[in-house]
């Protein structure tokens, strides 16, 4: 891997193994990746290359896709041990969803409210730090 270039992507917890120069790169749009294996996925929505052959990239044209990762995240789907999943497990799951509509308006909620988290996250994170800087000045 090297500094800077394409993101090298997994499903697992790590996420970002690195970064490459490499040609082969998914470029087509978003997606949802998925460890076959402990079932944790990922939506992206930028250029990648993957390192897994047990990842499985999910694209849907007939629905909103963050809709459906936000739908995914909220199934609970049994790990059984260290076998793949995919085929056995989350293929067969049946679901209502709504029309296509209604679902880019609750994904596009849902990407503002991650949105939103993310700049709180953010705002606490210097919060954090100006607390450990006033404390270290007070105490020196």
């Amino acid at each position: 891997y090297i500094e800077d270039g394409t993101p090298v992507l997994t499903a697992n917890k790590s996420f970002l193994l690195g970064y490459t120069n490499e040609k082969n790169i998914y470029d087509k749009g978003e997606v949802i990746l998925i460890d076959d294996f402990t079932l944790d996925n990922k939506y992206v929505d930028f250029p990648f290359m993957v390192k897994s052959s047990a990842l499985k990239i999910l694209t849907e044209k007939k629905s909103d896709l963050f809709f459906v990762y936000n739908l995914l995240n909220n199934i609970d789907f049994i790990s059984e041990g260290h076998k793949r999943h995919y085929i056995s497990v989350v293929q067969n799951i049946k679901v209502l969803v709504p029309s296509i509509e209604e679902q880019q308006k609750i994904g596009q909620f849902f990407k503002n409210l991650d949105t939103q988290i993310e700049a709180e996250e953010k705002l606490l994170e210097s919060y954090k730090q100006m607390k450990k800087s006033l404390l270290q000045k007070m105490f020196v």
